[in-house]
């Protein structure tokens, strides 16, 4: 992947969080991690089962 589509693609995962009602925080919470550090794995490339895994995880916080 170039660097625009990681881009577009990391925004699935912002995406998901604001149609799921889901707080960074929360995301955070569950990960183990700082919201600053979520912020921070968010910005870099996640791989295609990484943006998989956290749409998941969304979904089962959300559920």
């Amino acid at each position: 992947m170039w660097k625009g589509e990681i881009a577009i693609a990391n925004e699935i995962v912002f995406t998901e969080l604001r149609f799921r009602n889901v707080t960074p925080a929360k995301l955070a919470k569950a990960l183990g991690l700082t919201e600053k550090v979520l912020m921070q794995v968010l910005r870099f490339e996640l791989d295609e089962a990484e943006q998989l895994r956290m749409v998941q995880l969304i979904n089962s916080i959300a559920a």
